[in-house]
């Protein structure tokens, strides 16, 4: 009966270390893999995407192939994460490329070495290596694999290209299977030791002294159960003890201390030292948990640095990574311990402060944040300075969950970057309906380019000496049905802002060029189409292309296409640029014209120094001029210098008799308004220009009496 007791009493000491054993194997090669995957993904500055299952285990590695280059090739940044990824697990790691010839996957870089100390001998994952199959289906395999005639535990995460396809494999593993076990099968022995010589000595004994040695197994086994669920015990009970339960101790405390790291690796930036984006989003869901019982607020600052990417682009990205530091060290300094601050990316910062209701608190700071930021950071380099701009959130006020307070956040971080006098902004509700309104225009606007329903209208521009039709400008116009049209400066600001521009000038220049080769086919002598190019559109690489491309498309001849830029081209873009596309384009035979001339300070650089052929003098120079004398005046030297340069003149906006009047006393080559015709759909053009030359006898006699 002893012997029985005895052996089940060993027997299920056994069992419960072989369990835990087994549990802190599991979380160690699993953390092992979180930790190689995030290591991996950080290193390379997001060059690999990790993607996880429901439990956060990392299932793949999808690779950005950029300009079709490889990544997957032996590099000392490689070598060196992988290294890292070695120590930072205390296990071995590689990484491993696909080769489609031998069909294997082929080591590039390890942690291994000789026994001699040089690189290790080549190696492969072929067919018959145990994850061998799961690799190449795309899927990640946990178990024992043969490393030199012995097992390891290892965890095996394919690494996925751009098709789906598979490139390449990340292993780590935490130790030899047998070393792993190498606790258990020593207090193995030894229980099986006590429990002969208890049997062979004092049997009443025996059962007091077994007792006695399964208390502290139960309590370090509940502590590995503690662990294994991620929760941090403050401290690992009988480390003390120099027998085997003090080894297991020892054990479940290196076991701690590399959670602990793990810990610290997963959820702080490595530039600043702050709480990364992971760190961000647990500490806001946590903090929206303890709102909810009505007794706890907060306010969520948003800041970033306007136009940071050039200080990376002027200094390289280490000057950047200081500036960055420092910003951090600064906001620790105003915001204090009891903030938690975070950068998500690049140089966004988010700070949560706690017990801040109605946002006095962040108002305050923010100001102060604003002030230290803007005083300049001295580097080797020289000085630096940025323009920080902040909004501002509170909770649970402004949003119930995580996602929608850094969306909230996010929108009056923006509204105060696009604000010409707030450089902090706090969230509100006409601001998320002002967002929500521009969200639905951008929505329809896509919407209505692709099923075609944005129309042309066409403008005449006339030559005032004889009434000739000289050109026609395209104005696009967006026909609702409860709304009439919608006007250009509702949905053009929204398509610049995001970048939907570019589809919109395409959408325009080829039914204009479609439509100028239709008139052209029927016989009408419309002169020239112009067209409008945004800033953006024109800085593409492939618009002189585009242009040529559209000409030939519908056999139009270049001299009939007419692109007309504002000064605003030329802003954030340097002068050889722009004189490369414009020299492209005027090879290519295309009119260009100067748009809104004086309506900017420096035209008078662009004409002197670039190709324009037309020169289109803006409307407010010519409203009211025949009825102000200085500013006839004004409107005359205007037309003088252009025609002092070889352009051709174009006056727009004249609306009254007298207005055209004096573009024709001045000698402009053109007008354009609402006195000769406004934008009307192709159709009509013709009949508008009719219309206009029947009304020239009456308009000519008025003339002859106002002067008399």
């Amino acid at each position: 009966m002893v012997l029985c007791s005895i052996g089940l009493v060993s027997g299920l000491s056994y069992f419960e270390l072989s369990r835990t054993t087994e549990e802190n194997a599991s979380v160690r090669i699993d953390r092992a893999a979180r930790a190689a995957v995030a290591i991996l993904c950080y290193g390379t500055e997001s060059v690999f995407h990790p993607q996880f299952d429901a439990n956060l285990n990392p299932v793949s590695i999808n690779v950005a192939t950029a300009d079709g280059q490889n990544p997957l090739v032996p590099g000392e940044k490689l070598d060196e994460l992988v290294k890292t990824i070695g120590q930072a697990n205390q296990g071995a790691a590689n990484l491993f490329s696909w080769s489609e010839q031998t069909s294997s996957f082929d080591r590039f870089a390890t942690t291994f070495a000789s026994p001699d100390g040089g690189p290790p001998p080549a190696f492969s994952i072929s067919e018959g290596h145990p994850a061998y199959a799961s690799l190449t289906q795309g899927r990640p395999f946990t178990g024992e694999v043969p490393v030199q005639g012995r097992l390891r535990l290892a965890y095996l995460t394919p690494i996925l290209a751009e098709n789906g396809k598979v490139a390449g494999a990340l292993a780590v593993d935490v130790g030899w299977v047998d070393d792993l076990n190498l606790a258990e099968n020593r207090l193995k022995t030894r229980i099986t030791s006590a429990a002969i010589v208890i049997l062979t000595g004092v049997i009443l004994m025996g059962g007091i002294f077994l007792r006695f040695e399964l208390r502290p197994l139960r309590q370090l086994a509940r502590t590995a159960d503690d662990l294994a669920a991620g929760t941090q015990p403050k401290e690992i009970p009988f480390t003390d003890r120099l027998d085997e339960i003090g080894d297991l101790a020892h054990g479940l405390a290196r076991v701690t201390d590399l959670q602990d790291k793990l810990q610290k690796l997963a959820y702080t930036d490595p530039v600043t030292t702050a709480g990364n984006r992971a760190r961000y989003f647990s500490d806001l869901n946590n903090a929206l948990k303890r709102a909810k019982d009505g007794k706890f607020r907060a306010s969520l600052i948003h800041l970033d640095f306007n136009g940071f990417a050039k200080i990376n682009d002027t200094f390289g990205q280490q000057v950047g990574n200081r500036v960055l530091l420092q910003a951090y060290a600064r906001l620790a300094n105003i915001f204090g311990p009891s903030a938690q601050i975070a950068r998500i990316s690049a140089d966004d910062f988010c700070i949560l402060l706690p017990f801040d209701a109605q946002g006095a608190i962040a108002e305050d700071y923010a100001l102060q944040a604003i002030e230290m930021l803007s005083v300049p950071f001295h580097m080797e380099e020289g000085e630096i300075r940025v323009e920080p701009s902040i909004g501002i959130a509170l909770l649970p006020r402004d949003a119930q969950d995580a996602e929608t307070a850094h969306r909230v956040a996010g929108l009056a971080l923006r509204a105060a970057k696009e604000s010409k006098s707030a450089r902090h902004i706090f969230f509100s509700t006409p601001l998320n309906e002002r967002v929500q309104t521009e969200m639905l225009v951008e929505t329809l606007l896509r919407a209505a380019l692709k099923t075609g329903q944005l129309e042309l209208h066409y403008q005449p521009q006339i030559c005032p000496a004889d009434d000739r039709l000289i050109g026609l400008e395209a104005l696009v116009r967006w026909p609702n049905e409860k709304r009439g049209y919608i006007p250009p400066s509702e949905f053009i600001p929204i398509a610049e802002k995001t970048g939907l521009i570019l589809e919109l000038g395409q959408y325009v220049l080829e039914r204009a060029c479609r439509q100028a080769a239709e008139w052209r086919q029927a016989g009408f002598d419309f002169g020239q189409v112009s067209v409008n190019v945004s800033p953006l559109q024109f800085r593409q690489p492939s618009f002189a292309a585009t242009v040529r491309q559209m000409l030939g498309t519908y056999r139009l001849p270049a001299r009939m296409l007419c692109l007309e830029l504002t000064e605003n081209v030329f802003v954030d873009t340097g002068e050889q640029m722009v004189l490369d596309i414009l020299s492209d384009l005027q090879n290519i035979g295309v009119q260009l014209s100067l748009d809104d001339f004086g309506s900017g300070y420096s035209s008078l650089i662009y004409l002197h120094r670039l190709p324009f052929q037309e020169l289109k003098i803006d409307r407010a120079f010519i409203a009211g001029a025949d009825k102000d004398l200085q500013k006839e005046q004004l409107f005359q030297a205007i037309v003088g210098l252009g025609r002092s340069l070889g352009l051709r003149v174009i006056a727009e906006g004249a609306e009254t008799a007298g207005e055209y009047a004096l573009t024709a006393a001045h000698h402009c080559d053109g007008m354009q308004g609402f006195f000769c015709s406004p934008a009307v759909a192709a159709k009509d053009v013709r009949e508008r220009i009719e219309e206009f030359h029947k009304s020239r006898p009456a308009r000519s006699a008025r003339m002859e009496k106002k002067r008399a």
